[in-house]
């Protein structure tokens, strides 16, 4: 019997959570083995007007994101409303400057009425371990290093 594996979302075009993190997963190795940088740009979606339909806002507004990252940017769908890029050989600095233009496009694409709130963790300045980074982000569980931005 055959069987097909969804890695992409259909609703949002983004890749699909267990996917995105065994991409994730091989990013940490990489990073391990090459001492390189990287970080993760997560974002939640709030809706500010509802209309009808929160979940279809979100989504509808969570597929801006495929055509706001770089061709090396792994974008995943992690749950409804969250939304997960990786930003691969990112520092700290041009990280930030990547969350800035990612949201500024994702504005410009129209979020039909849900502003996102980012949160950028980079390796290996918000963790020591790669556990820790990966084990936290959204909410107070974030480390105390990390940037949780929520002016966006």
């Amino acid at each position: 019997m055959e069987q097909m594996w969804i890695l992409i979302d259909s609703g949002t075009g983004l890749h699909v959570a267990w996917y995105f993190w065994l991409r994730v997963l091989d990013e940490v190795n990489r990073s391990t083995r090459y001492s390189t940088p990287f970080a993760l740009l997560l974002l939640e979606g709030e809706v500010e007007a509802p209309a009808g339909k929160p979940l279809r806002q979100l989504e509808e507004a969570g597929s801006t994101v495929p055509q706001a990252i770089r061709s090396t940017d792994l974008g995943g769908i992690i749950a409804p409303g969250r939304v997960a890029v990786l930003l691969t050989h990112q520092n700290a600095e041009s990280a930030e400057q990547a969350r800035d233009r990612i949201l500024e496009r994702m504005t410009a694409a129209g979020c039909n009425g849900v502003r996102w709130l980012p949160t950028l963790l980079t390796y290996p300045e918000d963790a020591a371990d790669i556990a820790t980074l990966l084990t936290t982000g959204w909410g107070q569980d974030a480390p105390a290093g990390a940037e949780a931005d929520r002016s966006a």
